[in-house]
């Protein structure tokens, strides 16, 4: 029996190596642990992030590319549906968001088939109808449609770039003589 108490007493840096041996193994599992984050489960989160991200734009996004064509401003004759109420005129200037600087350029080089194009949309309306915010909007969407259009009729190649954003008002003004 004492020869087992002498070896026992003899190993006194039995605990240190074991203590040693848990902070290694504690270390590389940390390790492996930050590892397989950062090489397996970061780069699948940020691209489940990013694709999330892609999905909340709204569809009818601007592009940066987007161009402005400022028409100039014009004017008609208000149809009035009393023959003894007073002339009215409508004046209105409008805008062209064009989807880059191809279409501006289109536009522009065709600038009077747009011009008798808006006059066409505008003519004709009863002060009742330019007063509904309803049949501004449907004048705007009536607007692109045809902008569309005639800019497929001028392309030598379809391009599917080549496209209006958005039509908009930035006067709307009804005058009475």
């Amino acid at each position: 029996m004492a020869d087992e108490k002498e070896v026992a007493a003899k190993k006194p840096g039995g605990m240190a190596v074991w203590l040693i041996i848990i902070v290694i193994v504690a270390l590389v599992s940390a390790g492996a642990g930050m590892g397989a984050y950062k090489f397996l489960l970061a780069p699948r989160l940020n691209a489940e992030a990013e694709k999330s991200h892609e999905e909340e734009l709204p569809a009818d996004a601007i592009p940066a590319t987007s161009v402005v064509y400022d028409f100039p401003e014009a004017q008609t004759a208000v149809a009035n549906s009393d023959p003894n109420a007073p002339t009215s005129v409508l004046i209105y200037t409008v805008s062209m968001v064009c989807q880059n600087e191809e279409t501006k350029a289109l536009l522009e080089k065709n600038k009077q088939w747009f011009v008798a194009m808006l006059a066409d949309l505008h003519r004709g309306r009863t002060r009742e109808e330019l007063d509904d915010t309803a049949v501004q909007k449907s004048i705007r969407a009536q607007a692109r449609e045809q902008a569309d259009a005639l800019l497929r009729r001028f392309q030598a190649k379809p391009n599917p770039d080549i496209k209006i954003i958005e039509v908009l008002h930035t006067k709307f003004t009804v005058y009475v003589l």
